[in-house]
């Protein structure tokens, strides 16, 4: 992967873990907690509309298990999708443009292809409103 994109995610991840860190909850997340675990909890938060704790526990599996591909592709896409429910298009955008360019910039075949394929439908709803958006300011 060439350095600037990983730059562009570190800086992403960076982005989030910062917002999080002013999230009231949950105060410390136990450090036993397995990827899975984690991304569940975030879950779990997201269904509940506790954005900043979903966020959090996205952040955590990121910072913590980088190394478990799956759950690092799956988390980065669930803060994309969590921008999304919030209408943060343009943080979504940024967060579906760095998933895909690590899919880019990787051999082919050796990740999991349902978040590329994901990010690439957030990506399309990104543009349907967008130009919904621009026809309105007409």
């Amino acid at each position: 992967m060439k350095l600037t994109n990983l730059k562009s995610i570190l800086a992403i991840t960076i982005f989030t873990a910062i917002f999080a860190s002013c999230s009231s909850s949950p105060k410390e997340i136990p450090e036993d907690l397995t990827a899975q675990e984690l991304i569940q909890k975030g879950q779990d938060a997201f269904e509940r509309r506790k954005y900043k704790e979903s966020l959090r526990y996205y952040n955590t599996v990121i910072e913590r298990h980088s190394n478990a591909t799956t759950q690092y592709l799956e988390a980065n896409y669930e803060i994309g999708h969590l921008f999304m429910k919030q209408k943060k298009y343009d943080q979504a955008k940024t967060v579906f443009e760095q998933l895909i360019s690590y899919y880019d910039n990787s051999i082919p075949g050796s990740l999991p292809g349902a978040y590329y394929k994901l990010a690439q439908n957030e990506m399309e709803k990104i543009k349907e409103k967008q130009a919904f958006k621009e026809e309105e300011d007409l």
